[in-house]
């Protein structure tokens, strides 16, 4: 077979993004106020956020290390080589700003009304966080001068590190204002069913905030021209107000069903690497990498626990090296599933990442903001216990693993005695027993190797991101062995670690603002926070 559905790069991305639109859309223009509310349009946006995470994750399947083409398959083409262009990746840039643009309507639209001010501080939040994705795949993006339609066409590109300034600095604005609306006399409230991520509780909303931030933050405190404002903010970070120690999941009552437009209406990780509503299997081209599974199977980590829920057949499922084609006829997904769906079958839910059709998206879990609070207090820009948030991202992970499309942990799983177990079977190693992590480098790395597994397929774009931010996973440059390193057979890099430095504008840019878009190159340019 030599053609293939690239879902797992371009084509996921256009796939995703097409239908994060369409599952709750209203109309066609937000701008438009006979024909769409903010009440209408905030869920809808909040939706469509979830969709857009879920095609970067699957967008970096290929490039984060997570998944390698199939034996019998040619035409990988830029998946297995990395040689992507302008056309790659290109509505990661369109439907994000689209995206954007509804929380700007509902800013617009409710900002002046005091009784709507948990509406404006969600859509100033959803707002930041996608802005602060924008940035992480990108870099230099129209900011200040954006979402301004037609009364703008070529808006400026604002510097990275100033959009994440600013996008801190409204964190803590929309922070304070919903602390304020909460003891204020002016009745506030945002039902349930208009917040498809916390169902109202603005508690929540502030831990995410705050834990938005703290992402941000850590990545701008290791860049030195940044880590004074960064020490400043740590100082002035309401801690009081706590992070996320609850996974992040917008769930609108996904269900195996396609609406009247014919778009899906389930879960979009779920239909990414399980099976569609007619029970098609979505991943028939792609099976786990040799590099990820070997935080397992034993070969780097023993963890048997999450790897049973995760891949189907494990320990014995087939594995391949990125851009390795001399493979045997063994080396396929299982057949009529896939590799990530461990269910009995299409019409009963399983555990892991693929769990079933209605299963919630994960926008931020409790794994990665424990995770960043270790690295925080290892750094020393908070205070606080490294090794106790060390663990609990380990358990959260393994938490979240083992629950159910209906967020119940499986009756036949414990969290904490397969936690202990995997402590006791890697207890040699530092990157699992942080005791043994003597130095800070050492710390991080056992840090951030821990979150690029717990991201493993859920959040794969922000995996990579760290590992390019951290070099953890640590991979040997050059190498061809699949346990040293996840970079491509193939690839055309001209970086020592033969990975991407980041990706391209879209052709659009270069066609419609080519006076403000940036040059830049798919190896030599970099992320402000990537100093590696």
């Amino acid at each position: 077979m030599k053609k293939i559905l690239n879902l797992l790069l371009i084509g996921a991305v256009a796939v995703g993004f097409s239908a994060c639109k369409k599952y709750l859309d209203i109309n066609t223009n937000t701008n438009n106020a006979t024909t769409a509310t903010p009440a209408l349009v905030l869920p809808q946006a909040i939706v469509g956020s979830a969709s857009i995470v879920q095609s970067l994750n699957a967008a970096y399947y290929f490039p984060g290390g997570f998944a390698a083409n199939i034996y019998g398959v040619g035409g990988y083409g830029a998946g297995v080589t990395y040689a992507y262009t302008a056309g790659s990746f290109v509505t990661g840039f369109s439907s994000s700003y689209d995206n954007a643009l509804d929380y700007q309507y509902v800013i617009d639209n409710t900002s002046g009304t005091p009784s709507l001010a948990y509406s404006t501080a969600i859509a100033r939040i959803m707002k930041a966080f996608v802005f602060s994705k924008i940035v992480d795949q990108y870099n230099d993006v129209p900011y200040s001068e954006a979402l301004k339609g037609n009364a703008l066409l070529t808006p400026k590109y604002d510097k990275a590190e100033d959009i994440y300034k600013d996008l801190i600095s409204q964190l803590t604005s929309t922070i304070n204002a919903i602390t304020a609306a909460q003891a204020g006399t002016v009745a506030n409230t945002v039902v349930a069913s208009a917040d498809p991520l916390f169902k109202g509780d603005m508690n929540l909303w502030k831990k995410f905030a705050n834990t938005l931030k703290l992402r941000m933050l850590v990545k701008m405190a290791g860049v030195p021209a940044q880590a004074s404002y960064a020490t400043t903010e740590f100082a002035a970070l309401n801690t009081t107000i706590g992070f996320l120690t609850t996974d992040a999941l917008v769930n609108p009552g996904y269900v195996k069903a396609i609406n009247s437009q014919g778009v899906s209406q389930q879960n979009p990780n779920y239909g990414s690497l399980a099976f569609g509503t007619d029970n098609t299997r979505s991943q028939g081209q792609a099976i786990p990498t040799r590099w990820i599974m070997s935080f397992y199977n034993g070969l780097k980590l023993s963890d048997p626990g999450r790897g049973a829920v995760i891949y189907r057949g494990y320990p014995s499922t087939a594995v391949n090296q990125l851009g390795e084609e001399n493979t045997t006829s063994s080396q396929v997904p299982p057949s009529g599933s896939t590799s990530w769906f461990t269910g009995v079958d299409a019409n009963t839910p399983g555990l892991g990442v693929a769990k079933g059709p209605s299963q919630g998206q994960p926008l931020i879990l409790a794994a990665e903001s424990y995770f960043l609070q270790a690295e925080a207090y290892t750094r020393g820009y908070l205070t606080g216990d490294a090794k106790n948030a060390f663990t609990a991202g380990i358990t959260a992970s393994f938490n979240y693993l083992y629950q159910n499309q209906s967020n119940v942990v499986d009756a036949s799983k414990n969290v904490n005695a397969d936690v202990a177990t995997y402590l006791t079977a890697n207890t040699a190693s530092r990157l699992v027993n942080f005791d043994l992590a003597l130095t800070t480098d050492q710390k991080i790395e056992a840090i951030i190797t821990q979150k690029y597994i717990a991201l493993n397929v859920i959040h794969s774009d922000e995996a990579f991101n760290e590992f390019k931010r951290t070099t953890y996973p640590a991979i040997v440059n050059g190498s061809q062995d699949p346990l040293l390193t996840f970079a491509s057979k193939q690839s055309v890099s001209t970086r020592p670690d033969k990975l991407i430095g980041r990706v391209l504008y879209p052709q659009s840019e270069y066609n419609l603002n080519p006076t403000n878009v940036p040059s830049v190159t798919l190896f030599g340019s970099r992320i402000f926070w990537d100093l590696n």
